[in-house]
């Protein structure tokens, strides 16, 4: 089953997009002479639809997030590289690489809910050009997100 992946530009409520750098996705503001990460997403189809569970990897679709819980320590959200499409192909849950896409009311945003870590989803600091990670719901980070098909 060979299908495209659709392209995404995400950002956050304070105008930070998402670009890599040094190998660690970061949001920062856009700038006249940066050009934001594209990131890819496609459906993970094993697991309940009505969650909208996706794959997110970066635009060269040579690294995927994925979430890891190290020892006793909370969630992060880590770059591996792996083909987006290997995951979409192989049709396992690949919960540790799966997001639910959630509206939360507004069309307009978007929360990327981790499967592995239910209570865990991808947010950006207040501060600039920090790494993007996971947080709680409530907490000072934004997990809250725009989005726009490319």
């Amino acid at each position: 089953m060979k299908r495209d992946p659709w392209l995404f530009r995400f950002w956050d409520v304070n105008q930070n997009f998402f670009f890599l750098q040094n190998n660690v996705l970061i949001a920062a503001p856009q700038t006249s002479n940066s050009s934001d990460e594209l990131m890819v997403v496609l459906p993970n189809h094993s697991l309940d639809q009505k969650k909208r569970p996706i794959f997110i990897g970066l635009r060269d679709k040579s690294y995927t997030l994925f979430c890891v819980k190290p020892g006793e320590g909370q969630p992060q959200l880590k770059l591996e590289e792996r083909e987006i499409r290997q995951l979409y192909a192989k049709n396992e849950e690949f919960k540790s690489f799966t997001f639910y896409s959630k509206t939360d009311g507004s069309e307009e945003t978007c929360s990327l809910q981790s499967a592995e870590f239910p209570d865990w989803f991808i947010s950006t600091s207040h501060e600039p050009n920090k790494p993007v990670g996971l947080s709680k719901r409530g907490g000072s980070a934004n997990t809250l997100f725009y989005f726009e098909i490319k």
